[in-house]
């Protein structure tokens, strides 16, 4: 008979995840990132696990950014996600432990962000507990897969499984291209640290894209170096310079 853990990611692969990896809540309390109100086991103190699920942002349309089809590739992805940590919730539920997901994103409207730009639960941190990848100087979460170029989501659970190893290698190869191509501006280099991060420059310059129905940026996922996803595209340009524009100008 296959273990609790192999039965939970073999149902995760089957949904679609390409990544899938465990964190145990005390990691929280180990390496504490956030303030303890945004740790799951405050917020739900029953969990025990996180299960994090990664699927990959395709490197082309990544590469159209800001365009129509960036932002499907985002929408769709979104909806992809919700729905695989739902059905893997319930599937976990069948297994008589108890399971809830927490959706890839959590908020009614980019400008909701200008008054509070903070997350109820973050995923880049449980993935970072789980494994998934590291901290970028640009606040991403870099896996080696597919580099920033990933989304994420996390089903919370009291099942019995093993965490995963973080990951031991930093992964960031601090090139400050993310630094020199954001468009907002809104990073700022702090010695031996990640980058001060402004999120209220981000965050209105994606309510600027948004209205131009060109949502989100993704800049600084697009330039990064980083990922093995990069290496099927080497030999040839990931989309022409007349490609960009010509996806920037037009929808489907």
């Amino acid at each position: 008979m296959k273990d609790l853990k192999s039965l939970i990611y073999e149902k995760a692969y089957d949904l679609g995840a390409s990544i899938v990896k465990t964190a145990s809540v005390e990691s929280w309390e180990i390496e504490p990132i956030q303030d303890k109100e945004f740790w799951p086991q405050s917020i739900w103190p029953w969990c025990k696990k996180v299960i994090v699920i990664a699927i990959p942002m395709y490197l082309p349309m990544v590469n159209s950014t800001p365009s129509m089809l960036y932002q499907e590739l985002y929408n769709t992805s979104n909806r992809v996600m919700d729905d695989m940590a739902y059905h893997l919730a319930s599937y976990i539920l069948k297994l008589n432990y108890r399971a809830i997901f927490f959706p890839r994103d959590c908020y009614a409207d980019i400008n909701v962000l200008l008054k509070n730009p903070s997350a109820a639960f973050s995923h880049v941190v449980a993935a970072y507990y789980a494994g998934v990848g590291t901290f970028g100087d640009s606040h991403n979460l870099i896996t080696e897969e597919f580099g920033p170029r990933v989304r994420l989501v996390s089903v919370l659970t009291d099942a019995p499984i093993a965490p995963d190893s973080k990951v031991n290698k930093d992964l960031c190869l601090h090139c400050k291209k993310c630094l020199n191509a954001c468009p907002a501006k809104c990073f700022k280099e702090a010695k031996g640290k990640l980058y001060e991060y402004d999120k209220k420059a981000c965050t209105e310059y994606h309510v600027r894209l948004s209205a131009d129905n060109h949502f989100p940026c993704g800049i600084c996922a697009n330039i990064c170096p980083v990922g093995n996803d990069i290496k099927m595209y080497r030999d040839n340009a990931d989309i022409s310079k007349q490609g960009i524009t010509h996806i920037q100008s037009y929808g489907s």
